[in-house]
């Protein structure tokens, strides 16, 4: 399901490459925040780190695929 969204991302015009870089930023200082607090992984916060990270690297490879 991560693949589907990052593809449907991948060509979203709406979003910018701009912004899908800050939110991995910042979901990666959650993430890291989390683990210096000894608290529950944010698996969410990875979800969505994971598939922001696949939707940059099919932009800059060139997949577009509209769907």
């Amino acid at each position: 399901m991560p693949k589907t969204i990052a593809r449907i991302l991948a060509n979203d015009d709406a979003v910018g490459s701009d912004e899908l870089e800050a939110a991995i930023n910042y979901l990666d200082a959650k993430i890291r925040d989390a683990e210096f607090r000894d608290e529950p992984f944010p698996f969410l916060s990875y979800r969505n780190k994971v598939i922001f990270e696949a939707t940059l690297e099919l932009r800059r490879n060139g997949y577009m695929v509209k769907t």
